[in-house]
């Protein structure tokens, strides 16, 4: 067997990684287009989403925390009664401490100030 010499390693490497990158960009820019009318109709919900996402990882979110926003996947409001039928083994006060916290760090907006108040991703 041939030994091959490490510039033709390097060489293979080069290929092999540049076929990569132009494979990856070639799905990225299908995937693009099939999501095309999606992204138009819900490119601000998207984006949000995705600030969302990194922000939640900079700061350390506890576990309700990060299922109230899971929430917001599904719904755009979300109240009090909607949360505490997900989230059912802790208690009210818990369940606003949480959403008070959201709502300072950014994450959420409450909108309104008695029991028809609900929350909004910011």
């Amino acid at each position: 067997m041939r030994k091959r010499s490490s510039t033709s390693k390097r060489a293979l490497k080069f290929v092999f990684y540049g076929a990569a990158a132009v494979v990856g960009v070639l799905l990225a820019v299908s995937t693009a287009k099939k999501k095309g009318k999606m992204i138009k109709k819900g490119g601000k919900k998207l984006l949000k989403k995705t600030k969302l996402a990194v922000k939640s990882a900079k700061d350390k979110l506890n576990k309700r925390q990060k299922v109230i926003l899971k929430l917001f996947e599904k719904e755009d409001k979300i109240t009090n009664e909607m949360i505490r039928s997900v989230i059912s083994n802790v208690s009210e006060r818990t369940i606003r401490r949480d959403l008070t916290f959201l709502e300072e760090r950014g994450y959420i907006e409450k909108v309104g100030k008695t029991k028809g108040s609900y929350y909004i991703l910011k």
